[in-house]
């Protein structure tokens, strides 16, 4: 099975496993860096980069790989809005460009999964375009998403007490014992 990434390095088996959206390949090259910290595991996967310059969540976005994507935002400290060299774009606007371009529920979906990460959809790229604004008639309803964000996150709408790193940040809402 992974024959074809055996003497690839680490990052290029990483960016091999975003291509491909193979959790499988994913898990490997996490285990085999299992004896670095939270911090240097982060460090690695945010400075992985294409020769584009596309950052780990650039490339599932840009390849429609959902499970690599999920399983890339559950790791501590990653960088969920890191800019691509070329267009200055966030994974947001690439998971745009794969709505407009293949599949709209996919990278809808995707999107969401971003923003939901802590992804900012207010950022703009190098030519001033937020995400939304490169949304194509096509994808009309994520143009609506994004910018029913926007508005959230410009009203302070979204909890901002709660921190990410706060450990009962995922308790959810108080029961009524409380």
């Amino acid at each position: 099975m992974a024959e074809h990434v055996d003497g690839a390095s680490p990052k290029e088996q990483i960016l091999e496993a975003c291509r491909r959206d193979n959790v499988e390949l994913f898990h490997e090259v996490l285990n085999d860096l299992k004896d670095k910290s939270k911090e240097q595991l982060a460090e690695f996967l945010n400075t992985s980069t294409d020769t584009m310059g596309n950052h780990l969540l650039h490339i599932c976005a840009s390849y429609g790989a959902y499970d690599v994507m999920d399983e890339l935002l559950n790791v501590e400290f990653l960088e969920c809005d890191p800019l691509n060299r070329r267009e200055g774009e966030t994974p947001i606007h690439s998971a745009v460009k794969y709505a407009n371009e293949r599949e709209v529920e996919l990278g809808e979906a995707m999107a969401k999964m971003l923003i939901d990460a802590g992804g900012d959809p207010r950022v703009k790229d190098k030519h001033g375009r937020k995400p939304a604004e490169i949304c194509t008639p096509r994808t009309e309803e994520l143009r609506g998403i994004l910018t029913k964000e926007e508005y959230v996150l410009n009203e302070g709408l979204k909890s901002a007490d709660v921190h990410p790193d706060d450990d009962d940040a995922d308790a959810g809402p108080p029961s009524d014992e409380d």
